[in-house]
């Protein structure tokens, strides 16, 4: 389980609490500047001098080194960032540094990274050359590569076709079956709506609100959070938004 306690961060989030157990997919939504990158950023060390606490397997996140945050979370920042034409087979090896796993498993998780994200043709390719989207998916196969209990992923659809979209989330959902606890910031509501197990609606730094979809998105809340008003259009398999601003 994950417990946010009193999270803070100067004025960009203020004491946010919330229990999250394992084996969930978490959607982080909210409109641009509510937090979310915030939020994501605390809980992987990129962002110091945070207050409270969030613990993890009886431990403080915010007081763990870099090495100790390595053995338990991966991180997928909000941008794909490379100056550098490092190949992507190297990348892909470079994520796995300092992991305390056998050489096996580690060639292991790499290989099924590329066979899941499709990457058999840009092994040897240098990511410079790479478009955004293909930069995303290698930066989700070394996310999958480490094998992590915590994952953290902030807008990891962006710069993919619907295809790719989909993917992704079925993989983040897949990890969460399987035991992992996922949190993903997401601008898509209508697949937070469609994945998640339960959302986080952050609203100027603060949670305005948590708990399954349903319970989450609606129409007050979009109102306040987004400004829109929405209609939902739902079936089994999935669903979609109309949204209108007000």
């Amino acid at each position: 389980m994950l417990e946010l306690i009193n999270l803070s961060h100067s004025n960009r989030l203020m004491n946010v609490d919330y229990k999250i157990p394992a084996g969930r997919l978490i959607g982080v939504i909210g409109a641009n500047g509510s937090g979310k990158s915030t939020l994501l950023s605390i809980l992987a060390g990129g962002l110091t001098k945070a207050s409270g606490a969030a613990e993890w397997r009886g431990h403080n996140l915010l007081r763990w080194s870099p090495y100790e945050q390595r053995q338990q979370l991966a991180y997928l920042s909000q941008s794909n960032s490379f100056h550098e034409p490092v190949l992507v087979k190297d990348l892909l090896r470079t994520s796995q540094i300092n992991l305390i796993e056998s050489a096996q498993n580690l060639a292991a998780w790499r290989d099924k990274s590329v066979e899941e994200f499709q990457l058999h043709r840009l092994m040897n390719r240098s990511i410079t050359e790479l478009s955004g989207g293909e930069q995303r998916r290698v930066m989700l196969a070394c996310v999958n590569a480490m094998n992590r209990p915590l994952i953290l992923a902030d807008e990891p659809t962006a710069s993919l076709d619907l295809n790719y979209q989909l993917l992704v989330m079925d993989w983040l959902k897949a990890l969460s079956v399987q035991g992992k606890l996922v949190l993903v910031a997401l601008h898509d509501l209508a697949l937070a709506a469609q994945y998640c197990d339960e959302l986080m609606l952050l609203h100027e730094g603060k949670l305005l609100a948590s708990g399954e979809p349903n319970q989450v998105l609606t129409d007050t809340n979009l109102a306040i959070a987004y400004k829109v008003n929405v209609d939902w259009l739902c079936n089994n398999n999935g669903v979609a938004m109309l949204a209108r601003r007000i």
